[in-house]
């Protein structure tokens, strides 16, 4: 198959879904969550996996990513540098907070999830699936993004992200521009992000922007998030100081190339 200009964009949808599935799925699935016919879709498929991107099993004929991705990604993260030195601070905050501590990266105008530490102790640690992109407007790290921007750019991205359109969220989530704009005036105010079960029911989270140390370029963020129950306002403040000095030590060690330009 001859990838032309047009098909790119759905070589990397197909790569997309397989990865958000994480499993085998059949062809006629993947052509209708792509909205495609089954014969382009095979033809993408069969492109993919002649070049080592994806793996159809001989008993079923079921498609799903190799391990070419993943191990593409455990090589960048190895030459960037920017896992080794991550890790260990992800780790300290989350076993000082012993709580969920996740960090975000931004890409262009999309904030992704790129590493976390669990610090809760089994039975109690809540630990959410990290796929794609963070969805800005009900999360503590995109709140804690968009308010480093000016508003239009924030209302830009939020309205690109999903703001205002039907959703899965909890009845808490921020659902107009104005409930955004006054979300953001708060964060602003406090210093930190707070998803007070928006994104999900039962959940709290606060987060801080993470700056480059050499230029104050904001490159990601990072986030505390729990039950509920444990994340009382008295926890929060000693959280936000805690995710403060953590996005200082992240803000040195941050590698000079994965800074915004």
């Amino acid at each position: 198959m001859r990838v032309v200009k047009g098909s790119l964009t759905r070589v990397l949808e197909v790569i997309e879904l397989l990865a958000a599935e994480a499993g085998w799925m059949r062809l006629s699935d993947v052509a209708q969550r792509l909205d495609l016919p089954n014969g382009p879709t095979h033809r993408l498929l069969s492109y993919l996996s002649e070049h080592g991107w994806v793996t159809q099993s001989p008993a079923t004929g079921q498609y799903r990513l190799s391990l070419k991705l993943p191990l593409l990604g455990q090589q960048y993260l190895h030459n960037s540098g920017l896992h080794d030195p991550i890790q260990p601070i992800l780790d300290d905050t989350s076993g000082r907070c012993r709580e969920l501590v996740r960090l975000t990266v931004i890409q262009g105008d999309v904030l992704s999830w790129l590493a976390s530490s669990q610090g809760a102790p089994p039975g109690l640690m809540y630990q959410p699936e990290m796929r794609g992109p963070v969805v800005l407007h009900v999360t503590a790290n995109g709140k804690a993004w968009l308010a480093t921007m000016s508003s239009e750019d924030a209302v830009e991205l939020a309205l690109k992200g999903g703001l205002g359109k039907p959703d899965g969220f909890a009845p808490s989530a921020v659902k107009t521009v104005e409930e955004l704009l006054k979300e953001l005036d708060a964060t602003r105010k406090r210093g930190y992000g707070l998803a007070v079960e928006e994104a999900e029911v039962g959940v709290v989270a606060l987060a801080v922007p993470v700056r480059y140390a050499r230029t104050n370029e904001v490159v990601g963020t990072i986030s505390i998030a729990g039950p509920a129950q444990r994340m009382t306002s008295q926890r929060l403040s000693e959280f936000h100081q805690l995710l403060t000095g953590a996005a200082e030590r992240l803000g040195i060690v941050w590698p000079r190339h994965d800074a915004a330009s």
